[in-house]
């Protein structure tokens, strides 16, 4: 269905060429770029926002378009310099660069922009935090068109984690404290439904709950083939199917997995499937028996469906995973995890296991989230056949996470997507003793100083790899946490649709896109 008052929107374009039309799942709950609140959030922050760079992108074998993760591209930034302790980066801007609203977008402007993100200790200040910049007074404007970050440690990601969308996003400092209150010291509550746009693209209207209509940002010197972007939120997937299956739009979010492999059969349907950093895995507290066991954990290891949960969940548009840390990223390795599905040998291990007879575990599993449902049902029907009983308590996705940082959950599914493809990126946020998602409470002295002394070194040092390759023979020895699969990026368009880069957040930046 569409709103009435989109119809004149829609009838206007359809008399140019240039006119993407796009499927959300969801409205868009903040103009905050350092919230975070899922992809299509995300998908519009890359379009109003512009960052400081930005992985360049190169073709694969079959012609389409992926990020290239040893080149990064200036947006903002016209050129930077790394110094050779890795510690300092001076960013050279464009000369003239402005805000939608004419103002210079310059040194000054995006050291506002830092010391906001970082005031608001939000997700953006976290990202900031992880790149070496906990503090505003490390970020020191040169003249109007260089700024220098002093890092606090070098950081293998020190440099491309600015192209991210939470710290990394611009964001017109100014004129946000322009709308501060005595409750709303930084004007945050303003920003959630207004802004003044950096990015390629400005707003042009918003009818809350139906659709957003965005057209080229006069003052961007990123310039797009696109005249507008239609954005309409259809929130069933099944309908954002339909409306693309038949050309009422010409991209679609968040299409369904299991309706991938029919889609690829559709005529004038155009589906690209990226391997992804995005992994799941089981997850077993080490805080108490029998989990922490390293029996038990081998036996849940041997026990795992493997195969069938690639066919049956992912519906074969995912790959094995086989450590503890992503695939697809720089420094990840797999020849540590020997385990196949043997409930033979799963039976075996948990002989010299004391665990009572009918052995019962309460799991969370994220009610509405299919890979995590249908992932547990299988587990369970597996392990049951062990004499181990698991009884699946279903709850929001808010909540379990909430469990789970918490160290709350025996046993459970858990995801993670690195925005930085390297393996350090990971470990930094899922295996030290305080980082916010070793949600089991790991602790292995020598793998997590491994960890530590890997973040800070250089991406292509030989030691660096060797730390790594050790890291995860420590902890996939240990049966740490148990890889499941690594999912698809699918990009769901009809065939006129061009110019589709895949990028590391799996966030579609649709100002790229034409239509042919």
């Amino acid at each position: 269905m569409v709103a009435g008052d989109i119809l004149p929107l829609l009838a206007e374009a359809a008399k140019h060429k240039q006119v993407l039309r796009v499927a959300v799942d969801r409205d868009f709950e903040t103009l905050r770029p350092d919230f975070s609140a899922g992809y299509t959030n995300n998908m519009l922050k890359r379009l109003i926002y512009t960052t400081p760079v930005l992985w360049a992108a190169k073709p694969r074998a079959d012609g389409t378009l992926t990020y290239d993760p040893d080149t990064i591209e200036g947006r903002l930034v016209i050129a930077y310099k790394v110094s050779e302790d890795r510690q300092t980066i001076e960013f050279t801007l464009r000369s003239n660069a402005k805000f939608a609203n004419g103002d210079p977008m310059d040194a000054p402007a995006l050291k506002d922009s830092y010391a906001m993100h970082i005031a608001n200790r939000g997700p953006g200040a976290s990202q900031l935090k992880v790149s070496g910049l906990p503090s505003a007074d490390r970020i020191t404007v040169l003249d109007a068109v260089t700024l220098r970050l002093s890092l606090d440690r070098p950081v293998a990601w020190g440099l491309s984690n600015h192209g991210l969308h939470n710290g990394g996003s611009v964001v017109h400092a100014k004129e946000i404290l322009k709308h501060a209150t005595p409750d709303d010291p930084t004007g945050l509550k303003w920003l959630e439904t207004r802004t003044v746009e950096s990015g390629p693209f400005i707003i042009e209207h918003w009818q809350k709950g139906a659709m957003m209509s965005l057209v080229p940002n006069p003052h961007s010197f990123e310039p797009s083939q696109l005249e507008r972007i239609i954005l309409q939120i259809v929130p069933d997937p099944s309908t954002r199917r339909i409306v693309l299956e038949r050309g009422d739009v010409d991209f679609a979010m968040q299409i369904s997995t299991k309706d991938i492999p029919d889609l690829t059969r559709v005529s004038g349907v155009k589906v690209t499937s990226y391997p992804s950093a995005r992994g799941w895995w089981l997850g077993m507290t080490w805080n108490k028996a029998p989990f922490n066991n390293i029996h038990f954990r081998r036996a849940m290891a041997w026990a795992i469906p493997y195969e069938t949960l690639l066919q049956v969940v992912a519906h074969g548009m995912a790959q094995r995973l086989r450590s503890c840390v992503s695939k697809n990223i720089s420094g990840y390795m797999e020849e540590f995890w020997p385990y196949e599905t043997n409930l033979e040998k799963a039976r075996e291990e948990l002989a010299q296991v004391q665990i009572p007879d009918g052995f019962a575990v309460t799991v969370p599993v994220s009610a509405g989230d299919a890979f995590d449902e249908e992932s547990m049902v299988l587990i369970k029907e597996s392990l049951a056949l062990l004499g181990i009983k698991l009884t699946l308590q279903k709850m929001s996705i808010g909540q379990k996470r909430s469990l789970l940082v918490k160290k709350q959950v025996d046993m459970a599914i858990y995801d993670f997507r690195p925005f930085v493809p390297d393996v350090g990126y990971y470990i930094y946020w899922n295996w030290l003793p305080d980082s916010l998602n070793n949600y089991w409470g790991y602790a292995n002295a020598e793998a997590q100083a491994l960890g530590i002394e890997a973040i800070t070194m250089a991406v292509d040092a030989p030691e660096r790899h060797a730390r790594l390759r050790r890291f995860q023979e420590i902890i996939n020895g240990e049966v740490g946490t148990i890889p499941l699969f690594s999912e698809f990026d699918n990009a769901v368009m009809r065939a006129p649709v061009q110019g589709y880069v895949s990028y590391p957040d799996g966030v579609a930046f649709l100002a790229k896109l034409r239509l042919e």
